[in-house]
């Protein structure tokens, strides 16, 4: 008799155990990697405005700085835009909306030659759109992107306007390549009557 009892207790508490166990497992793995998402689209977005704050300076001081990417992603720069592109299982952002980060504010816009020109008030506005859009590819995957936007400033008490102006060819790397930003000097250009100086980084990934 005191042998089934005690057979009685191993199976029950065996049984809890296992039902402990499996709570753990079923509420904990979710919530483990909802964190785990939630630190990664955190990390990307604050790789992207250090990347942003290095080609400012660079920009504005000359010479050269680099950034290591630390986030697993894609960095691509077509020779405009930067954008990041990173891929998890949750997101913090709406999706399938475009999103202003940071200072970013809504430019004044034109059409210009067919296409849509952004640009804001120099000494009011940042000179760069910092942007994030996450959409869904199924129904635990979605792929967020950042992107580094810069547009013109104009000043309105000169016939002077100004531009970070990314250059450089087409180019990619993902987790622990190097972004290289150089100076490039300035240049500039005349249209109706203004002058806008651009200031050149040359972006590259190595």
């Amino acid at each position: 008799m005191k042998g089934q009892q005690e057979a009685l207790s191993a199976v029950l508490i065996s049984g809890i155990l296992i039902g402990v166990v499996g709570s753990v497992y079923f509420w904990g793995i979710p919530l483990i990697q909802k964190n785990k998402d939630v630190s990664l689209l955190e990390n990307s977005e604050a790789f992207m405005q250090t990347l942003d704050s290095k080609i400012k300076a660079v920009a504005n001081n000359g010479g050269r700085d680099q950034i290591v990417i630390s986030v697993p992603g894609l960095v691509r720069f077509d020779g405009e835009i930067v954008e990041f592109s990173i891929e998890t299982e949750g997101t913090i952002y709406a999706t399938d909306a475009e999103i202003l980060l940071g200072r970013s504010s809504v430019l004044e816009s034109e059409i210009i030659n067919g296409e849509t020109v952004y640009h804001g008030t120099w000494g009011v506005d940042d000179p760069v759109l910092f942007k994030v859009k996450s959409s869904k590819l199924s129904q635990n995957k979605y792929k967020t992107d950042y992107t580094l936007d810069y547009v013109e400033l104009r000043n309105a008490k000169t016939m002077s306007d100004f531009k970070i102006t990314p250059t450089g060819q087409g180019t990619s790397g993902g987790l622990d390549k190097t972004i290289v930003i150089e100076s490039q000097g300035d240049s500039a250009t005349q249209s109706d009557g203004r002058t806008l100086i651009n200031s050149n980084v040359k972006i590259s990934i190595i």
